[in-house]
């Protein structure tokens, strides 16, 4: 099988994908994208993101309180 014809034109990919019906272009569209595994500096940018995200939560809900009373 050629390159070309693994993965058609843009033109002709739409061709396609407006004759299809809803369920088919549904299954068409999803794929898979497979959960990545972090490393060392990976998890602590992500783990860092968590807990200023949890900081701030709790300064938005606290300055709601204090507005509030």
């Amino acid at each position: 099988m050629k390159k070309s014809e693994a993965h058609p034109a843009p033109a002709d990919q739409s061709w396609v994908l407006s004759s299809l019906e809803p369920e088919q272009l549904v299954k068409a569209k999803k794929h898979h994208i497979p959960r990545r595994h972090l490393k060392g500096p990976e998890l602590l940018v992500v783990w860092s993101l968590r807990l200023y995200l949890l900081f701030m939560m709790t300064v938005v809900a606290y300055q709601v309180w204090i507005a509030a009373r």
